[in-house]
């Protein structure tokens, strides 16, 4: 109708300048307007319309496509495609582009809000500005993006990518959330700020992520990394293939890793598949580090390849360490603890009994006759390498220390303790019997309450007691004190510096002192008492017969200072004798009758001696007033000898002068002054004390010179 317009086809109308209208009923009623084919519409400026009732309203619109049919040829619903919309585009059997700038390619498919996309077959984008790419993809979400057939993102600012995973589910990608994101076929984002990367996977509550094949979060703020790994805890993290983290707040990383407890740790693979075992973190706050590793109760801690936490609070720390007990402690490789608290640190250290304390490892592991640092037992303590304390109580301490009784307590390398409540002290020392000590390097106490103490210090037999290096005591109660001292018999004793006491009950007190007869005693350096009942006293004394008492040697005095007392007299009784000794010194007495005959000798001659102590006390009277005279002379000769005239000078007139003087032993001390009268004279004087027999004396003189 209009200037250059064009119209072919029964009934086709173009009514504006530059329109064209091809096929019957078609019309182009828009300026500038194109619609090809029957019952085709463009009726928006410059808008084409192509395709068996396509429509193109808007302006500079464009609608490709007839109407739909169904498989069998028959005719649709009656409706091409529709860009109904400025600038809107449909292509497509029965596509509908409704809005301005929409989009939509592919048969049946919808763009409906102004700015929408969506291209493939049944495709449909509803929301403001949103983007539908494959068939039947859905994006009704504002500014939501589907892409992939099925893909379905339901929500505002939703992202999903895949299509349907061909399992017979009929579901693509799907996020239903706002800001949802789903990525891979099948995969599903169901919830605000969800995230899922993997096909099948799925995030299904607010803020949740899976990434990875089959990967599920469905644990509030749950993150699922990896092939079927599984977050159900909230804010729960699984990473690595079949991962669980299902407690509040767990972590699981690593294949088949189960963390199901809240807040649990499980860290770590299975190389082993079925022959081995996922790593476990089943108890509330518990950690498993380590492939294989376990930890079951709360608190727990597995560190290690193999690993095994399974008591309340236990922690486990190694390759195949094993803290089995409530609140028990493993570190090492292998090492164990198997009972509540206990604790087992070293290599391949075991503490079972409750309370067990085994410290050590094992440099020699794999050789004949190796073995571990083990407590087991109640109470018990073993600490160096390879040491074992095995009975309740027992201590082991030091390198292959060994306590294997109750309360047996072994310090030092390869000390041993086997006796109950014995004790060993020292390298390789032993304490073999109950109660029985060996305290220093080599020293065996063997015998029931036996002690040794010293180096090589050796005791055997119940009750023996052995001090000093490489003392040995040996029979039943037998004491040896000293080094090298011996007591070799029963209840002998033995103290000193090689010391013996070899006879039974005998004693041996002093260095190299000797009993070697049956209750023999020997007191003194390098004594003997050899004889039974023998006594030796004092440094060489020896006493070789039986019943024999040695008191010293030749070169000994004596002195016995109450022998003279009252009391001494007052023990004795009627029938007094003389002792009498022979150039060997053999006491004996003489008999009662002699004494007598002396007696009566001595009671004469007793006047005579009394005349004489009168006549010597006169003389001793005579004697002592001579000592007192010669001894006073002796002071006044050395008083002259110290006195001295002094000389004054003709140009002088006074001088002074002092001198010691000495005879015979005897000191004295002077002073003397003189004055010039005249030029022919002067007058001295002077006094002199002794020191001896504190005399004093004087002189006074004059001298005239012409």
């Amino acid at each position: 109708m209009g200037n250059s317009t064009t119209a072919v086809g029964g009934e086709s109308v173009a009514e504006n300048p530059g329109d064209s209208a091809f096929g019957w009923q078609s019309s182009a009623t828009g300026d500038r307007s194109t619609a090809l084919g029957h019952q085709t519409s463009a009726i928006g400026e410059q808008s084409v319309a192509v395709g068996e009732d396509a429509s193109a309203t808007g302006d500079s619109a464009i609608a490709i496509g007839g109407n739909n049919a169904n498989e069998d040829g028959e005719v649709g619903d009656g409706t091409g495609a529709t860009a109904n919309g400025n600038d809107a585009v449909a292509i497509g059997a029965a596509a509908v582009a409704e809005g301005n700038s929409t989009t939509a390619v592919g048969g049946e498919s919808v763009a409906n809000q102004p700015g929408n996309t969506a291209l493939g077959w049944q495709s449909s984008a509803t929301g403001a500005f949103s983007n539908a790419l494959g068939h039947q993809s859905t994006a009704s979400g504002a500014q939501a993006i589907a892409i992939g057939e099925d893909s379905v993102a339901d929500d505002e600012g939703a992202i999903a990518i895949g299509g349907n995973d061909d399992n017979g589910q009929d579901a693509g990608a799907n996020a239903s959330g706002v800001d949802a994101i789903a990525i891979g076929a099948g995969s599903v984002a169901d919830g605000n700020s969800t995230v899922v990367v993997g096909g099948e996977s799925s995030a299904t509550t607010p803020g949740s992520t899976a990434l990875g094949w089959q990967a599920v979060a469905s644990g509030a703020m749950g993150t699922a990394v990896g092939h079927q790994t599984t977050a159900s805890g909230a804010q729960s993290f699984a990473g690595a293939e079949d991962a669980v983290a299902s407690g509040v707040n767990a972590i699981a990383i690593g294949n088949t890793a189960v963390a199901s407890g809240a807040d649990g740790v499980a860290i770590g693979g299975n190389r082993d598949g079925e022959d081995g075992r996922a790593t476990e973190a089943s108890g509330a706050s518990s950690t498993a580090i380590g492939g294989q590793s376990i930890a079951t109760e709360a608190g727990t801690t597995a560190i290690g390849w193999r690993s095994e936490a399974t008591g309340v609070r236990s922690q486990a720390f190694g390759h195949l360490a094993d803290a089995n007990g409530d609140f028990s402690l493993a570190v090492g490789e292998a090492a164990r603890a198997d009972t509540s608290n206990d604790i087992a640190i070293g290599n391949g250290s075991i503490a079972t009994g409750g309370d067990a304390l085994a410290i050590g490892g094992n440099r020699n592991a794999g050789e004949d006759g190796a073995s571990f640092t083990t407590a087991t037992g109640p109470s018990t303590t073993a600490v160096g390498g390879q040491a074992t304390a095995t009975g309740p109580g027992a201590t082991a301490i030091g390198w292959r220390s060994v306590a294997t009784a109750e309360r047996a307590q072994a310090f030092g390398h390869l000390a041993t303790a086997t006796g109950e409540r014995s004790l060993a002290v020292g390298e390789a020392a032993n304490a073999a019997s109950d109660n029985a000590t060996a305290i220093g390097n080599l020293a065996v106490a063997d015998g029931i309450d036996a002690l040794s103490i010293g180096d090589a210090a050796e005791t055997s037999g119940p009750s023996t007691t052995a001090v000093g290096g490489e003392s040995f005591a040996s029979g039943p109660g037998a004491t040896a004190i000293g080094w090298q001292s011996t007591a070799s018999a029963e209840r002998a004793q033995a103290f000193g510096h090689l010391a013996t006491a070899s006879g039974l009950r005998s004693t041996a007190v002093g260095e190299a002192a000797t009993a070697s007869g049956a209750r023999a005693l020997a007191f003194g350096n390098q004594s003997v008492a050899s004889g039974d009942n023998s006594i030796a006293i004092g440094n060489q004394a020896r006493a070789t017969r039986d019943n024999q008492a040695v008191i010293g040697t030749s070169v000994h005095t004596y002195t016995l200072p109450g022998i003279a007392s009252d009391a001494s007299r007052d023990a004795q009784g009627d029938d007094v004798r003389f002792v009498t000794a022979d150039a060997d010194g053999n006491l004996a007495t003489v008999e009662s009758g002699s004494v007598n005959d002396f007696m009566s000798i001595v009671a004469n001659a007793s006047q005579d001696i009394a005349d004489m102590q009168t006549g010597i006390t006169a003389n001793s009277a005579a004697i002592a007033g001579n000592s007192r005279e010669i001894a006073d002379n002796r002071d006044g000769i050395a008083m002259a000898m110290a006195l001295e005239v002094p000389y004054v000078a003709p140009d002088a007139q006074y001088a002074v002068s002092g001198g010691l003087g000495f005879f015979d032993g005897a000191k004295a001390f002077a002073m003397s002054g003189a004055y010039r009268v005249d030029a022919n004279t002067q007058i001295d004087a002077g006094v002199t004390y002794g020191f001896d027999r504190n005399k004093v004396g004087g002189r006074v003189g004059v001298t005239y010179s012409w």
